[in-house]
C-alpha cells in the first residue's frame, strides 16, 4: 500500500506530531510519501520521519499548480490513498482524489466549526480525533456515514514515570521541599489560557508554576507574572525537545484551554502518572475522567481552577490515586498501538475497495 500524506501546515503542533507519530509506527510494508512545503517543520525534521519527501507548495485551496503536480505524482507513483489534514491540503487532496480516482482520508484535528463540508464529503472517509470533533463535523454538514473516530495515541513506553529525571529537574529548578510543582506544556497561544492558570496559582504560596512552550503570548504572560508579583514562583522554559523527561518533574498537570480537540498533552501527563486539572471543553472530557484521573472545570474561570488545584496541592494521596488511575486509563484507550490498529484497519478497507473497483 502506498500512502501520500499531504500537509499544508508549516508548524509543529499536536496535529503534525500526531501525523508523524502514526506514520512512524505503521507497518514497514506500507510505503509513505510526504507532500509538504520545504519551509515546513515536517520537512526540516524529515531525517527523523519515515517516508519519501515530495516538496510541494499549497498556497490556497484551489491551487491549480499544486493540484496538477500532485495528480501527476499520484499517477506516476501508483499512490493508493491520499491522507489530508488541513484546510488547503484538504481541498487540494480531495480534488486530486477525484481526478485520479484515488481514495482520500481527511483527518479533522480541531473542534472548531468547519466553513464548508464539501471537501470532507468529497473525501472517502473523515477521521475525527474525538467524539466531540465528530459531532462538530456532523453539525457542519459532513455525512455521518463518512466519519470515524480514532483517538490520538501516544507512546506510553516513552511517557512514563521517571524518578531520576524528576529529581534532577526539580533540583535544577530550585524546588523547595514544601513546594508543589504545577506544570503546563502547550503553545503560548490565547486559546490555551495560560493567563487563567497564572491567576489561579498566584495566591497558592506553596506552588511553583512551570510553563513549557513557546508562542505569541510569551511577552504578555511574562508581563502578567511580573505585575502580579509572582516572578520567583513561575518558570518559563520555552520549547522543550524531550518533554517525556519534563512531565515526571511535575506534581500536577493543568490545561485550562477554552477549546481543545482532545488534548494530547493531557494524555502524555496521565501516562506519566500525573493527576490533571483541565477545562471541560471540546474532547477533553473524553481524555480525562472527572474525579478519577483528575478534575474538570468550566473554562475562563481562574477561581474554579484554583479550587481544584488547591485540593490536589493539599492531598498527596489523592494525587497518587488519580495518577495511577490516569496511566491505566491511557494505556487502555490512548496507546499508539490502538491508534495504529484502527487507522490501519480503515486504510485496509479502503485499499480493498479500490482494488475491487478496478
Amino acid at each position: 500500500m502506498k500512502i501520500l500524506e499531504l500537509e499544508a501546515s508549516l508548524g509543529w503542533g499536536g496535529q503534525e506530531q500526531r501525523s508523524v507519530r502514526l506514520v512512524n509506527n505503521l507497518p514497514q510494508e506500507v510505503k509513505i510519501y510526504w507532500g509538504v512545503s520545504q519551509e515546513s517543520e515536517i520537512f526540516r525534521r524529515r531525517y527523523q520521519i519515515r517516508g519519501h519527501f515530495f516538496p510541494v507548495e499549497i498556497r490556497k485551496s484551489y491551487d491549480l499548480k499544486a493540484i496538477f503536480r500532485l495528480a501527476r505524482f499520484v499517477q506516476r507513483e501508483g499512490i493508493d490513498l491520499i491522507s489530508t489534514h488541513s484546510g488547503k491540503d484538504g481541498w487540494v487532496g480531495a480534488v486530486v482524489g477525484k481526478l485520479t480516482g484515488t481514495k482520500v482520508v481527511r483527518t479533522r484535528h480541531l473542534v472548531l466549526p468547519i466553513r464548508s463540508p464539501v471537501s470532507y464529503n468529497w473525501s472517502n472517509r473523515v477521521v475525527a480525533v474525538s467524539r466531540q470533533v465528530a459531532e462538530e463535523l456532523k453539525r457542519g454538514g459532513v455525512k455521518p456515514e463518512k466519519i470515524e473516530v480514532i483517538y490520538t495515541g501516544i507512546e506510553t513506553d516513552r511517557f512514563k514515570p521517571d524518578r531520576q529525571a524528576r529529581e534532577e529537574l526539580r533540583r535544577r529548578w530550585g524546588v523547595a521541599p514544601n513546594q508543589v510543582v504545577v506544570g503546563i506544556v502547550a503553545v503560548l497561544r490565547e486559546a490555551k489560557r495560560h493567563r487563567d492558570l497564572i491567576e489561579a496559582v498566584a495566591p497558592l504560596r506553596d506552588v511553583k508554576l512551570v510553563i513549557a512552550g513557546e508562542g505569541p503570548q510569551r511577552r504578555n504572560l511574562e508581563r502578567l507574572v511580573e505585575e502580579i508579583g509572582i516572578g520567583k514562583r513561575v518558570l518559563f522554559l520555552g520549547e522543550v525537545k524531550r518533554v517525556e523527561k519534563l512531565y515526571p518533574a511535575f506534581d500536577i498537570f493543568a490545561l485550562p484551554s477554552w477549546h481543545e480537540a482532545l488534548g494530547t498533552s493531557l494524555l502524555e501527563a496521565q501516562s506519566c502518572q500525573l493527576p490533571v486539572v483541565a477545562t471541560a471543553v471540546g474532547g477533553i472530557p473524553e481524555a480525562v475522567l472527572d474525579r478519577k484521573t483528575g478534575f474538570l472545570v468550566e473554562p475562563l474561570n481562574p477561581t474554579a481552577l484554583r479550587e481544584k488545584l488547591k485540593i490536589l496541592v493539599k492531598n498527596p494521596n489523592l494525587r497518587t490515586q488519580f495518577g495511577e488511575k490516569g496511566r491505566e486509563w491511557v494505556l487502555k484507550n490512548f496507546s499508539i498501538e490502538q491508534m495504529v490498529h484502527r487507522t490501519l484497519s480503515l486504510y485496509n478497507t479502503l485499499y480493498t475497495e479500490s482494488k475491487q473497483e478496478w
